[in-house]
């Protein structure tokens, strides 16, 4: 995954979280799971992100959320929750909508 795809990742999931802030008043775990899934089917199915790269993309993004929850997962919860978001086939594109306006 090269360092353009991280900062689209970085980007999008910045403004999905401030989003969620600014509507919801949190951006909780069942949010996180929700974008992540939609997000990286999206970007595989667009050919943004190779298919052989999802699950390295799921990681980087449980340590992006991790940073913002104080570190309190651990690098094998992480790798764990990595690899079961990067195998869930879940697109919803309105939860995708926050990214794009």
């Amino acid at each position: 995954m090269n360092d353009s795809i991280k900062d689209t990742l970085k980007t999008d999931f910045q403004k999905f979280m401030t989003y969620c802030l600014g509507t919801n008043g949190g951006f909780g775990f069942e949010e996180f799971g929700d974008y992540t899934t939609s997000v990286l089917n999206f970007y595989v199915g667009s050919s943004v992100l190779k298919i052989s790269e999802k699950e390295a993309a799921a990681y980087y993004l449980c340590q992006l959320y991790n940073q913002g929850i104080q570190n309190v997962m651990s690098r094998s919860d992480m790798e764990e929750l990595a690899h079961e978001l990067a195998g869930d086939p879940t697109l919803e594109y309105a939860v995708l909508r926050p990214i794009f306006d």
